[in-house]
């Protein structure tokens, strides 16, 4: 059978089954400047995110139409990769200020810091998100380029418990609603060629493998009720696209469709609205999915 029969065949319905219309795009921001990893905040109000907008990665912080923005963070050092507390009144990221990556909080109205102590690990710690109850923090360790495990942390830094440990990438911990799961991307059963999405019950251990498509499925995000999960896949040769899927990973459906591609979705808490890393224009920007 020759290559155009088998792309005509068995390739292109995996493009256009369930592929859903409807879905519009809006871009919340519009600069020269890299906007990146927002996130909405618990009661959907307000959209944390990080930008180089000056000079450097620092937290800004704005409205859902893109408006009341306010600078969280002003340091010399890369502040990055922020995310909610659930009592929406600070938020978790990252800073490389001390000379490698450590976790820092900071209060929304005060704009108090505090970094976070007690993690002490072979690696950097990246991709924190704070459980939904508060008292814990699913966060990866990158240990290599190629090599990263997901830990468990009280609220204060401390490591409680190893949660995938392998030899290969296993990063982006997100949890869902209840609390009783988390979902991330690993190359563990693909010896480091590609992304694959896991979901994990963390009561048992047990890990479900979520996709099988040979190519990076990466950056998972539970929607609001825990039901379906988007996340970025990325084809060859062209930039990623959003996809979501059921929670036990059927109906897989292919939701943009632009040249630039888009990345980084996280759900709002409650609405069918999705935020993305768009490539615009020659640079990110903070674009939302709505149907």
């Amino acid at each position: 059978m020759n290559k155009a029969l088998v792309f005509l065949i068995f390739i292109l319905p995996l493009f256009l089954l369930g592929q859903t219309e409807g879905w519009k795009e809006t871009c919340l921001t519009n600069n020269s400047a890299d906007d990146r990893y927002a996130s909405y905040s618990p009661d959907g109000n307000w959209i944390v995110f990080e930008s180089n907008r000056d000079g450097n990665w620092e937290i800004y912080l704005m409205d859902t139409a893109g408006e009341n923005l306010k600078r969280l963070t002003n340091n010399p050092a890369d502040d990055r990769r922020p995310t909610w507390h659930p009592n929406g009144g600070k938020v978790l990221f990252e800073s490389n200020r001390n000379g490698t990556n450590q976790l820092y909080t900071i209060k929304i109205k005060s704009g108090k810091e505090q970094k976070l102590k007690g993690l002490v690990d072979s690696g950097e710690p990246i991709f924190a998100e704070f459980s939904p109850d508060g008292k814990h923090i699913a966060v990866s360790i990158q240990e290599a380029e190629q090599q990263g495990s997901i830990v468990l942390l009280d609220k204060k830094g401390r490591i409680l418990k190893k949660l995938v440990r392998n030899d290969y990438r296993n990063f982006y911990p997100k949890w869902s609603n209840n609390g009783k799961e988390i979902v991330f991307f690993s190359r563990k059963d693909t010896e480091n060629t590609d992304d694959e999405i896991y979901r994990l019950n963390l009561s048992t251990g047990i890990e479900k493998r979520l996709t099988q498509w040979p190519k990076h499925n990466f950056c998972p995000s539970w929607s609001g009720d825990s039901a379906r999960i988007a996340y970025a896949t990325s084809m060859e040769g062209s930039r990623p696209e959003i996809y979501i899927m059921n929670a036990n990973g059927s109906n897989k459906t292919r939701i943009t469709n632009n040249n630039n591609g888009e990345t980084l979705p996280n759900w709002h808490p409650s609405q069918n609205k999705i935020l993305v890393t768009a490539h615009r224009n020659g640079n990110y920007e903070i674009c939302v999915l709505t149907q």
